[in-house]
């Protein structure tokens, strides 16, 4: 059973006849929001249903990565602007029908559309009140991503609040979330809406490729700082391991530094550790070990070394001064005295 299974059970229900679909992220959205919002973009793309997605932002470089950037909006398309509905009050039955009322026509009149309702013979049809109600947009399905409420939609929710009144699927990690939606998916123990996303996906039976997931793994790596914060879980890694899987690739974790050097990313908690050149190198510090500020940098001396006391040299001896047998090796030649090598035999005149 997927994680969001009980949540899930209307909103499969409903997705089958789901034909236009709109996701909204919030205003302010960071990579986390507009990753997640994006990945379901693509998935409701591939699987060949009428898709748009709005956010009252502005686009920023650093999320200029992501796949499907270019296709969100910050106003809704135009002629999204709903079905309209005339609501006459008073004029129903407790049993359901309308016993006023004979039937109903419509003509056009020059730029106008009249509408004619026939009252039975002899019957008065007087509405008690006459209210026009738009609803839908024309959107089978409206997401939210990354929304406390409807207000943080900012002006997509403001100058288009008929269009909020469908089946809004509410997608958050906020625990303070309003709960607006027919369907909410509010976790607030996941790291990021990208995690969220990676479960929710093929849960509804959607595509999930490799810049799905892409996407959702920028999400969670800038959610979590990397993989480094306190709400990156099992389940987080669960996620990675899931989008990696399909192809997702991990977007770089290292950042320049000001000296145009790639240098690690700062690990929370840590205070950086920097060179001479500017280079951060905290992220190479095992935790727990003292670390030393790059304001005082640390000065190796090198002790100082006693000279050494020099033997004054003496002149070698000469030939004549030198004791005999002293100085001689294998290599020197000796000249030896005939019979010098031949026994002898030494003779006493006493014995005594």
């Amino acid at each position: 059973m997927a994680k969001y299974d009980n949540q899930l059970t209307e909103l499969k229900s409903l997705l089958p006849n789901a034909k236009n679909v709109l996701i909204a992220v919030s205003a302010n959205a960071d990579i986390d929001r507009f990753a997640s919002g994006l990945a379901l973009f693509l998935a409701f793309e591939q699987s060949g249903r009428q898709v748009q997605i709005v956010s009252d932002d502005t686009i920023r470089v650093a999320q200029a990565h992501l796949f499907g950037i270019d296709h969100i909006k910050n106003t809704l398309p135009s002629g999204a602007g709903g079905n309209l509905t005339i609501v006459l009050e008073g004029v129903v039955a407790p049993d359901g029908t309308v016993p006023s009322l004979e039937k109903l026509d419509w003509h056009p009149d020059g730029n106008n559309l009249n509408l004619d309702f026939h009252a039975v013979s002899g019957q008065s049809f007087k509405p008690a009140n006459i209210t026009p109600k738009y609803g839908g947009g024309g959107f089978d399905l409206i997401f939210t991503i990354g929304a406390l409420n409807l207000n943080a939609l900012g002006n997509i929710y403001s100058q288009n609040i008929q269009i909020f009144s469908g089946n809004i699927i509410n997608i958050d990690t906020q625990t303070g979330n309003a709960n607006f939606g027919k369907t909410n998916i509010i976790d607030g123990n996941a790291s990021s809406v990208s995690e969220i996303m990676i479960d929710l996906i093929p849960a509804l039976g959607l595509p999930f490729d490799a810049d799905i997931a892409s996407n959702l793994l920028a999400g969670i790596f800038d959610a979590t700082g990397n993989l480094s914060n306190q709400k990156t879980g099992a389940d987080t890694y669960l996620a990675v391991a899931q989008a990696l899987r399909v192809g997702g690739r991990k977007p770089q974790v290292t950042q320049t530094s000001e000296a145009g050097i790639l240098a690690p990313v700062n690990q929370p908690g840590s205070a950086p550790v920097k060179s001479g050149s500017g280079l951060d190198l905290s992220a190479l510090i095992p935790p727990g070990q003292p670390q030393f500020s790059s304001t005082n940098p640390l000065d190796f001396k090198v002790p100082s070394v006693a000279p050494q006391q020099t033997q004054p040299v003496q002149p070698a001896p000469s030939v004549e001064e030198r004791p005999q047998m002293e100085g001689l090796n294998s290599a020197d030649s000796i000249e030896v005295e005939p019979g010098w090598l031949t026994p002898k035999v030494f003779k006493g005149t006493s014995v005594g």
